[in-house]
C-alpha cells in the first residue's frame, strides 16, 4: 500500500479541565454502578453500619463520586472484620477427642443395600 493511499488522522485536542466536571449529570454506567454498590451495602451490611442514602437523589458526578467511596470503605472494613473472624474460628475450631476418634473407627460400616431387580424392566416383553 501507497503512502498517499494511507488515512489521514486529524487529532483533537484533549481539555483536561473538561475531563472531569464535578457538575456534569451521572452517566448510565455510574448510575449502574450506584445501583450495584447500594445492593451491597443492602446484601452485606448490617442495618447499623449502613449509609441510609437515597441513590435516587444522586444527580451529579461529584455526589456520586463521594457515595461510591463511601460504600466501598464500608463494604472494605466489613469484609476484612468478617475475615478476621473467620480465621479466629478456624483456629479454635475443637479437633475430635482421642475416644470420639476410637469409636468413630471400631463403629461397623453400613453396606449399600442391594438392588433385587435384575436389570429388566418390568411389563416389557419380547
Amino acid at each position: 500500500m501507497a503512502l498517499k493511499d494511507a488515512p489521514i488522522i486529524n487529532m483533537v485536542n484533549f481539555d483536561e479541565k473538561e475531563a472531569y466536571n464535578h457538575d456534569r449529570p451521572i452517566s448510565s454506567l455510574i448510575r449502574t454502578q450506584l445501583l450495584h454498590l447500594h445492593t451491597a451495602e443492602n446484601l452485606w451490611l448490617p442495618p447499623e453500619d449502613r449509609t441510609n442514602i437515597n441513590i435516587n437523589e444522586l444527580h451529579t458526578e461529584k455526589q456520586a463520586s463521594e457515595y461510591i467511596q463511601r460504600v466501598t470503605a464500608l463494604l472494605h472494613r466489613h469484609g476484612r472484620r468478617q475475615q478476621k473472624a473467620t480465621s479466629r474460628a478456624k483456629a479454635h475450631r475443637p479437633t475430635k477427642s482421642a475416644k470420639a476418634r476410637k469409636k468413630a473407627a471400631s463403629a461397623p460400616r453400613k453396606r449399600a443395600s442391594k438392588n433385587k431387580s435384575s436389570g429388566k424392566k418390568r411389563g416389557s416383553r419380547r
